[in-house]
């Protein structure tokens, strides 16, 4: 028969890591031991898993019954499978708010291949990472229960109000300036200008046209009237 104890210090309440240990169904996502395990039977304290795994690279398989003392102990044992003798136990205990995990297995192997060392070391790490698993998943999930209220502290803060401030009277922003509106007189005189200017030109042109066209014909304005003949 071999024996191989372990225990770990676990920051969390006792409530908490009995829950986790108390799921002996899940075991197989804890430890190396078990690949595969199926709830047989559940009464008020007492639980039956048929366990699948491999001991020492042999494919074995394990029907356990285990008593629930909560929050304090569990206690396992085989009923029937492939090994001679499979029991253990977990033992809780309260320190200083926090929990003492405490771990035991005891296991006749009865495989010619497998011998006492070789099953000493398997169950050495069989015990070694179920207790680490426990205490990681125990640790790690506890602070997101206890900052939940602390996840917000705006709504506690919301809820009193910071002491209120003297409400500062509102400002109204800067108006545009309007832009500056010329005279009506400047305006029209403007207006006029144009039509002034385009006017000047053509006039003086008409007037060039009349003057060539009298001279062509004889008719400038320098030209003498012909004196009345037989007065001299």
């Amino acid at each position: 028969m071999v024996k191989v104890e372990g225990h770990r210090i676990v920051r969390a309440p006792v409530q908490k890591v009995f829950q986790l240990i108390s799921r002996l169904d899940a075991q197989p996502r804890v430890t190396g031991l078990w690949l595969t395990a199926d709830l047989l039977d559940r009464k008020s304290n007492t639980v039956t898993i048929h366990y699948r795994g491999y001991f020492g690279g042999m494919p074995i398989e394990s029907i356990q019954r285990a008593t629930l003392y909560p929050p304090q102990r569990v206690e396992f044992r085989q009923t029937r499978g492939a090994l001679k003798a499979f029991r253990g136990e977990y033992i809780l205990k309260v320190i200083d708010g926090e929990t003492d995990l405490a771990m035991t297995v005891e296991a006749e192997v009865g495989i010619a291949l497998i011998s006492e060392a070789s099953a000493r070391l398997i169950l050495h790490a069989f015990v070694e990472r179920s207790l680490e698993k426990f205490k990681m998943t125990a640790e790690r999930d506890l602070p997101r229960v206890q900052r939940r209220p602390q996840e917000t502290p705006s709504t506690a803060e919301a809820a009193v109000g910071p002491p209120s401030e003297p409400e500062l009277p509102a400002v109204e922003p800067p108006r545009a300036a309007p832009p500056p509106v010329s005279p009506p007189q400047r305006q029209q005189q403007q207006a006029g200008a144009p039509a002034a200017e385009g006017a000047g030109p053509g006039h003086r042109r008409r007037r060039r046209r009349r003057r060539r066209r009298r001279r062509r014909n004889g008719q400038g304005p320098s030209s003498s009237s012909p004196s009345p003949s037989g007065k001299g």
